[in-house]
């Protein structure tokens, strides 16, 4: 093994990263499977993780995504288009338009997780039930602690006054 792949073997964010992005190509078989199309990409799919299920406005998702609000409102049109999500005016400001994951039909929100699940099932049956539940844990202990890392610190002038 020369250098480079040991750097990369011995490093957990990379092996967290390479082991998401293989995760991400299983997940959008099995949803493109489950949902028999092949109009689901992966960009389509990384703006699920943005979505909450009592709904998101297109601004949200976009400050969340970091990305402009034209290029998330241009996705989730093709989704809508494909039948996996749905946009409803806010009751309390017409104005705003929420984005929300159909919840029955063929591109139901349940019928895609439960086409990503799979992928857990066949995990258990390569790694085993002990090693998976392990692995979930420490992976779940990680979330919090690099949510707290992603939050930008607050520099001097922005510390509150006593």
């Amino acid at each position: 093994m020369d250098l480079l792949e040991s750097v990369k073997r011995g490093s957990l964010s990379h092996q967290l990263v390479k082991a998401g992005r293989l995760v991400n190509v299983l997940g959008l078989e099995n949803l493109r499977r489950a949902f028999e199309t092949r109009q689901i990409s992966q960009t389509h799919l990384d703006l699920y993780a943005y979505i909450d299920v009592e709904g998101t406005p297109v601004t949200e998702i976009a400050r969340r995504k970091g990305v402009s609000k034209q290029a998330v409102s241009k996705l989730v049109r093709e989704m809508v288009k494909i039948g996996c999500l749905e946009i409803v005016s806010d009751p309390n400001d017409a104005r705003v338009k929420k984005v929300f994951f159909k919840t029955s039909g063929r591109f139901s929100i349940t019928h895609g997780l439960e086409s990503l699940q799979s992928i857990d099932e066949d995990l258990k049956g390569q790694m085993g039930e002990a090693a998976y539940e392990r692995l979930l844990d420490s992976v779940s202990s990680l979330l919090p602690v690099l949510d707290a890392l992603s939050q930008p610190a607050q520099s001097p002038e922005e510390e509150p006054t006593r």
